[in-house]
């Protein structure tokens, strides 16, 4: 939403600033309009207001997260007194307010002057402030430490940051020592940030590098929730497997994923040669972790705290791993149907692995013959019959006389992966079908079930 109002000016910092450069000036051209509403109110009120941080440093960079936070002269208290039920207080003993706008939510926070970080997160005791430059010199990198003055259009940059994005290089702001004392996620929020998604990895500044590496035993006081929030976004961006390779090498990664300390080279190498945008999440765990068992996987995993949904679809697809279906149009459409979106992958990574000397859930080489089942699956026609079974419990008691029980939710089941294996779409196929089963004298447990592997 394009600005429609003005906005008026509130107090000034005593910082000196620089006119915006023009990304900056059309992101702030396009502010939402609610935005625009809360700065208004803080400057009529006589307080400073300024957007900070990340929002900054990604319209530098041209894009945008859709997260904005800014910072403020106005006490916490007086925020809850301008905005009412507009203001939510997430964090006002420290004093980050949430104010609700129309489509999205903003971050206000005091300026602060703060004290020793002794648990390793938050500051001991946190003085309200007036001055934007010590506000920002207690931030973690130099490019998180800019300041917009939306009404006058100065950026405020004392450390730097522009210029280090520039040449792509995370450098803290201040002693990096210090500043991984206060927070010890922020070691991990700097392997992050070496991936900006463009063509090549940003650099560590090497006093920032040693620092990372010594004060790593910080990172046990630093909760896994936030440890796993920062490796995910690790995992999940264009140049994981560099940043993955760089906290092996620095040992970092025995503070979130130990297993991966064992990982081969050559898997390693794999990943990195071969992983793009199709790779969901779940698809880069389980191959990483495609060396270890099922149960190793689930321990490590299970260490994480993952949201529930993400840690069975990891274990599931792990699980697959290691398994070729027969190539048969038949196999191939049963494989296809209980994959669903994850055949594809599947197999592709199965293909990666059949050719390295990678060991698959500790128990060897894989086998079988993946150029015919690629060959075959290249020309696999799509499925035809519907997903849900053409017959229901009652059509197979009606035409079998099987009563319910185990018996007939066997024989359903069987009759649902024929369906799927010759792609059956009129219901008189299955009867058919049904008349040829040998099912009436044999072992309910023993019949084909409608599964992969």
């Amino acid at each position: 939403m394009t600005i429609t109002q003005q906005l008026d000016f509130g107090r000034e910092a005593a910082l000196a600033g620089t006119p915006c450069p023009e990304p900056l000036i059309r992101w702030i051209e396009k502010l939402p309009a609610d935005l625009v509403d809360i700065h208004n109110r803080i400057a009529e009120s006589g307080h400073g207001s300024w957007v900070v941080g990340g929002c900054v440093r990604d319209a530098l960079l041209g894009v945008s997260n859709g997260d904005i936070d800014m910072c403020s002269t106005c006490t916490p208290e007086e925020v809850m007194g301008l905005f009412g039920e507009q203001a939510i207080p997430t964090g006002i003993e420290f004093g980050t307010v949430t104010i609700k706008g129309v489509d999205q939510h903003y971050e206000l926070t005091t300026l602060r002057s703060e004290s020793m970080y002794r648990d390793g997160r938050r500051p001991d005791q946190v003085t309200w402030g007036t001055s934007l430059e010590e506000d920002l010199s207690r931030r973690d990198f130099t490019f998180n430490a800019m300041a917009v003055d939306l009404a006058r259009r100065v950026l405020y940059d004392p450390f730097n940051g522009a210029k280090d994005m520039e040449e792509h290089l995370v450098r803290a702001v201040g002693d990096p020592m210090q500043r991984c004392d206060e927070d010890g996620l922020r070691i991990f929020r700097a392997y992050r940030f070496l991936d900006r998604g463009q063509l090549s990895l940003w650099s560590l500044e090497p006093a920032l590098h040693r620092a990372m590496q010594s004060k790593q035993p910080i990172l046990a006081k630093v909760a896994i929730e936030r440890k796993w929030t920062e490796f995910r976004k690790i995992m999940n961006g264009r140049h994981a497997p560099e940043v993955l390779s760089l906290m092996v090498d620095d040992g970092t990664i025995q503070h979130i994923m130990p297993s991966l300390r064992f990982v081969t080279p050559e898997l390693l190498a794999l990943f990195g040669k071969n992983v793009n945008d199709s790779w969901l999440l779940k698809h880069r765990l389980g191959f990483l972790l495609v060396e270890f068992d099922t149960l190793e996987v689930k321990r490590t995993l299970g260490n994480l705290k993952l949201p529930k949904f993400l840690l069975n679809d990891t274990i599931r697809f792990h699980r697959n791993l290691g398994t070729i279906p027969d190539a048969h149009t038949s196999s191939l459409r049963v494989f296809r149907y209980c994959l669903g979106e994850d055949a594809p992958i599947h197999l592709r990574l199965q293909g990666l692995l059949s050719d390295a000397s990678v060991t698959v859930h500790g128990r060897g080489l894989l086998e079988g013959n993946m150029v015919e089942v690629m060959r075959k699956w290249s020309s696999l026609s799509p499925q035809q019959t519907p997903n849900e079974s053409l017959v229901d419990g009652h059509w197979i008691m009606m035409r079998a006389g099987v009563e319910q029980g185990v018996r007939l939710g066997r024989l359903k089941n069987w009759l649902h992966r024929i369906q799927i294996e010759h792609d059956i779409t009129e219901v008189n196929e299955i009867e058919q079908h049904l008349s040829r089963l040998s099912w009436r004298h044999g072992e309910p447990l023993e019949w084909p079930q409608l599964q992969f592997p």
